[in-house]
Order: C-alpha cells, then sequence, then structure tokens
C-alpha cells in the first residue's frame, strides 16, 4: 500500500480479525515501511472511534467490529459431536 495510514489500518484490522491482543510494535512487523508511531497511534484511535479495536493500555484488543466478523467460523461441523447429547425415545419412554 501506498498510503501508510492505510496500510497501518490494514495490518491493524487484520491483526484484530484474528482475535488477539497486539500491541504497536506488532503492527510495525506487519509493515514493510512502518510509519511513525505518532501515526500508528493515530490510526489506532480512529479504529478505537469505529468499534474495530479497543485500548488496554498498551495493548489494543478486537472490539465489537473485529469480534463479529472474526467469529464466523470456517469449519462449521467442528465440535458438533462436543457437549451434552441424549436418546429421545429413551426419554420419552417409546
Amino acid at each position: 500500500m501506498q498510503h501508510a495510514s492505510a496500510a497501518v489500518a490494514s495490518a491493524a484490522v487484520k491483526l484484530a480479525l484474528r482475535g488477539e491482543p497486539f500491541q504497536v510494535s506488532d503492527l510495525q512487523h506487519e509493515l514493510t515501511d512502518p510509519p511513525s508511531r505518532q501515526t500508528i497511534y493515530r490510526v489506532l484511535r480512529q479504529l478505537e472511534a469505529d468499534d474495530w479495536v479497543r485500548s488496554d493500555h498498551n495493548t489494543w484488543r478486537p472490539d465489537i467490529q473485529a469480534e463479529m466478523l472474526g467469529d464466523i467460523d470456517p469449519n462449521p461441523d467442528r465440535g458438533r459431536d462436543k457437549g451434552m447429547s441424549f436418546d429421545a425415545e429413551e426419554l420419552l419412554g417409546e
């Protein structure tokens, strides 16, 4: 990406969609030519205002936008056999 702010926003959203906390240094590692920390924080504050991330001191965590979009399970059948199961015929006495 040519524009530094767009590159930061893209990297931050990508990290947030993973559902894990990240720090500014993680963003800098994602970028080939990272901008100043001031630019990174400015972009993060805008993403925070738009509910993509939230600040927890020096750590950024996914917020509602990223949580909703990142919560899509690519394998919906996985884990289907887990949990409580029962035999309906046995319960109904049939």
